[in-house]
């Protein structure tokens, strides 16, 4: 069983119901709605995984980006957030966030991660941020995107992609199929 096997099948999110504060289960996180174009980024041959990690925390709408910045860098530090050939999943839970933010960096020549052992390039990346205080949120994300990915050659398709529209479109396609 790899990674991304064992969250398959559980990016649902139980939400307190009207009646009793029992819980419900609502429906699937799907990692679109999370994206616009705005923080879809294209990153030329020749970038550093910092360097792309930075850029796409400058396209996220938060109120400490530095900090944001530092607490996805110390998550890379404790292990490699590669989960996938050609995949990385950087991530992090932090203070001051309302809901879950995210963002996608493709880049079709690869950025070689010496941390990530015999992965190869990443060549994209699926970066985002959760509030501290909702641990649950944040796995039913994790486990979204691990559904999502699961979809045949995914990963080489967006990179192939040049367009923020074609991304989002062929994510939200791959999400139809799951």
């Amino acid at each position: 069983m790899g990674w991304l096997d064992k969250f398959k099948g559980k990016s649902k999110v139980s939400t307190p119901s009207e009646k009793g504060g029992q819980s419900r289960t609502s429906k699937i996180l799907r990692v679109s709605d999370y994206l616009t174009a705005k923080n879809v980024a294209f990153f030329a041959a020749g970038p550093s995984k910092r360097q792309v990690l930075g850029s796409l925390i400058g396209s996220l709408d938060l109120p400490d980006p530095n900090g944001a910045l530092k607490a996805i860098l110390t998550r890379e530090e404790a292990g490699s957030t590669v989960i996938a050939p050609g995949l990385a999943l950087p991530h992090a839970r932090i203070s001051g966030l309302q809901r879950i933010v995210a963002t996608i960096g493709v880049c079709a020549t690869g950025v070689v991660d010496p941390k990530a052992g015999t992965n190869g390039p990443i060549h994209l990346f699926v970066l985002f941020l959760a509030p501290a205080d909702n641990m649950k949120e944040h796995l039913a994300f994790l486990a979204s995107v691990s559904a999502l990915f699961q979809t045949d050659h995914l990963t080489e398709r967006l990179a192939t992609l040049s367009s923020p529209e074609a991304v989002i479109e062929a994510i939200k396609s791959a999400e139809k199929t799951q």
